[in-house]
């Protein structure tokens, strides 16, 4: 250090604010040098030293989150954006906006797409998710004929939801469907991952086609407390069971963590929330609605980097909601027609971390 350096970092510390040094020694220290008038010892300028790097490294604490806290602000902010160009547009269409991407493997039961050892769905998100047999769960919750399920299917999601196809990615023989090399948001396109017979890809499929080309359906699972012994009800719709989970298997869901996505998810009740992916094909099915939504955004964190793993926000909505009880009681643990809403609707939407609106918001307040 020369002359020039020295006298700079005098300089520097002659008018340095210590007040935020937590260490009262350490600060009274500091304050008393800075008080001297003549110049220091040398011993006393290696303690301006040690006292600069202090006050440096407690500037550096003071942005320690920072990072952190601007992507949860900037997810909620997404995600409140998001809900409300899909409201809006359902608001002028009355329709949600079309082909949606399903988080499940359409073949293979309390599987996530790509797999289970793919890691295409980030594990947080694995965590709050499993999968039913849509054709199976409403042919017994409605007691349709098994010849009358497509075009009940085709009516049910046509007349409440204005849907009528969805996004699937679907396995080959010895390929997962996840295509190398394709940025993982655009894997249940089928345009960017055309599928075939070896290697899979995506399949754009109508409801009305579950129970004969498809099968499985991404839904939030589903588990709740017996009102009186306040033992797990086993959730199940149609006599499908909802309260496993990708990550966890069976019997993994937790009414607690349900809860705490959406209070409206009542821990002592069985609820059935489709949960499905906003990718690029549902925000291109807007485009000739002058509400339509611009683009599907992609969701990024410290634990989700969209270039690994799928990475679009998760819209939730809700079919059936059981009343409380005991287990056994009609409509409660099993929920059929009785319990379907007359008018189903979106909850709101997820990030891929599995995390509403509100928790980024809290999480990009923490200091």
């Amino acid at each position: 250090m020369n002359i020039k350096q020295m006298k700079a970092m005098v300089s520097r510390f002659r008018h340095a604010d210590f007040s935020s040094v937590q260490d009262p020694a350490m600060r009274a220290k500091a304050q008393k040098l800075q008080a001297k008038q003549k110049g220091f010892t040398l011993l006393e300028l290696l303690v301006v030293i040690t006292l600069l790097a202090i006050l440096a490294t407690g500037a550096l604490v003071a942005y320690d989150g920072v990072g952190e806290n601007a992507q949860a602000a900037r997810a909620a902010s997404t995600a409140a954006t998001l809900d409300q160009g899909v409201r809006a547009y359902r608001a002028v269409t009355y329709a949600y906006p079309d082909q949606w991407d399903n988080l499940a493997d359409p073949d293979d039961a309390n599987t996530p797409a790509g797999g289970t050892d793919a890691e295409f769905l980030p594990e947080p998100l694995q965590e709050v998710l499993t999968s039913i047999d849509l054709a199976t769960a409403f042919q017994a919750a409605f007691s349709v004929a098994a010849s009358d399920v497509p075009d009940f299917l085709e009516d049910y999601f046509d007349d409440n939801f204005g849907m009528e196809e969805i996004q699937h990615i679907q396995a080959g023989t010895t390929g997962n469907g996840i295509r190398v090399g394709l940025a993982p948001n655009r894997n249940h396109n089928e345009g960017a991952n055309p599928f075939d017979a070896t290697d899979g890809g995506a399949v754009e499929t109508e409801y009305s086609d579950f129970g004969a080309d498809v099968t499985y359906i991404s839904i939030l699972a589903s588990e709740a407390f017996d009102d009186d012994a306040g033992t797990p009800l086993l959730c199940k719709v149609g006599g499908e069971l909802m309260n496993g989970t990708f990550a966890g298997g069976a019997a993994s869901a937790d009414p607690l963590v349900i809860n705490s996505i959406n209070d409206a998810l009542s821990t002592e009740r069985c609820n059935l929330v489709l949960a499905l992916g906003f990718g690029g094909d549902a925000a291109h099915s807007t485009v000739n609605s002058s509400a339509g939504v611009i683009q599907s955004p992609a969701y990024s964190s410290a634990n989700v980097n969209p270039a690994d793993s799928y990475a679009r926000f998760v819209g939730l909505f809700h079919l059936a909601r059981g009343n409380k009880g005991s287990i056994g009681d009609p409509g409660v643990d099993d929920l059929t027609q009785a319990e379907f809403l007359q008018r189903p609707r979106l909850l709101g939407f997820i990030d891929t971390e599995g995390k509403p609106i509100d928790q980024n918001v809290a999480e990009a307040t923490v200091n």
